[in-house]
C-alpha cells in the first residue's frame, strides 16, 4: 500500500527531479552527461555511416551482376541469330541439291512440284505474294476512362497481351489468309502463342513491340477481316488505348518456320497394298 501511495504522490524519478532542478536553477550540464550525449552521437553516426557504406557496396553489386546477366542475354541472342542463319543457308542448299535431284525425271519433277506445295502450306518454305499486315502498338500510358479492361476482367494497362494475338491471328485465318508470320516469325499448325509475365511468345520466342501480323492470301482476305470480328476487336482494343493500323501490301515475304521438323514418315512404297499406315507411338514423358 505504501508503495502505491509513493507512486501516486511522488511518480517522477529522483534522478529527472535533480536535472529538473538544475535546469531550473541555469546550472549547466554535468561533464560526465557530455560525453555521454557526444557517446551516443557518435555511436548513431557510425551505425549510419555502415548502413550507407553496406547498401552502396549491395547496390554496386547487384549492377554488376544485371550487367553480366544482360551481357551474357546479348552473347546469346547474338550466337542463336547466328546459328539460325547458318540454319537458312544450310537449309538452302538442301534445297538446291534436292531440285536438281527431283528434276532429273518427270517423276522427280512432279514429286517437287508437290513437295513445293506442301513445304509451303505447312510453313516449312518461304512464301511470296500479295497479302496485309496488321500493326499493334501498346499504349503509351494508361487508358482514361477506362478502370476494368473486359478482355481479363481486371484493371488494365494498354498492353497487347497474347490472348489478343491468338484472337487477331485466328481471325485473319479465318478471312482467307494461306500464310501469316508474326515479326517475322512463321506460324504453322504447331504454334503457340503464349505470355511469360508481360513478354508474349511465339514458339517459345519472345516478341517485341510493336507486333505486326503478317498474311499472304487472297484480295478479299482484308475486306474479310476488316468487316469480321477481327475489325470489331480491333476497335475494342483502340478503346483501351492500343493502337493499330492495318494495310495492304502488293509484295510480302514469309519466311520458313525454323521450328518445323519431320519426326514421322514413311514412303508409299514401304506400305503394302491395302494396308494400313502405322501410326507413331506417343512420347514417353519420365
Amino acid at each position: 500500500m505504501l508503495l502505491l501511495t509513493a507512486l501516486v504522490e511522488d511518480s517522477l524519478d529522483q534522478g529527472y527531479a535533480r536535472a529538473a532542478a538544475r535546469r531550473d536553477a541555469g546550472e549547466p550540464p554535468s561533464r560526465s552527461s557530455r560525453w555521454v550525449l557526444a557517446a551516443g552521437l557518435l555511436a548513431v553516426g557510425l551505425l549510419l555511416a555502415t548502413a550507407a557504406v553496406e547498401a552502396r557496396a549491395r547496390s554496386s553489386s547487384v549492377a554488376e551482376a544485371r550487367a553480366a546477366l544482360t551481357a551474357e542475354i546479348e552473347d546469346r541472342e547474338s550466337a542463336n541469330a547466328e546459328l539460325e542463319r547458318t540454319l537458312e543457308r544450310q537449309r538452302a542448299a538442301v534445297a538446291r541439291e534436292r531440285e536438281e535431284s527431283l528434276q532429273l525425271t518427270s517423276e522427280g519433277a512432279r514429286l517437287s512440284d508437290a513437295l513445293t506445295t506442301l513445304e509451303a502450306a505447312v510453313g516449312a518454305a518461304a512464301v511470296r505474294g500479295p497479302g496485309m499486315a496488321v500493326r499493334l502498338t501498346d499504349a503509351e500510358t494508361d487508358p482514361t476512362g477506362a478502370d476494368i479492361d473486359p478482355r481479363a476482367g481486371e484493371a488494365g494497362e494498354g498492353r497487347v497481351t497474347d490472348r489478343d494475338m491468338q484472337t487477331v491471328v485466328n481471325e485473319i485465318w479465318a478471312s482467307g489468309a494461306e500464310a501469316v508470320a508474326i515479326n517475322e516469325q512463321r506460324l504453322t499448325a504447331l504454334s503457340a502463342i503464349r505470355a511469360a509475365g508481360e513478354a508474349i511468345l511465339v514458339d517459345f520466342r519472345p516478341l517485341n513491340p510493336p507486333y505486326v501480323v503478317a498474311a499472304v492470301g487472297p484480295p478479299s482476305m482484308r475486306t474479310a477481316f476488316v468487316e469480321g470480328f477481327g475489325g470489331s476487336y480491333l476497335q475494342v482494343l483502340r478503346d483501351y488505348g492500343i493502337q493499330y493500323a492495318v494495310q495492304d501490301s502488293d509484295d510480302l515475304v514469309l519466311p520458313a518456320s525454323a521450328g518445323v521438323a519431320v519426326r514421322y514418315a514413311v514412303t508409299p512404297a514401304d506400305v503394302p497394298s491395302g494396308a494400313s499406315v502405322p501410326q507413331p507411338q506417343k512420347e514417353r514423358t519420365p
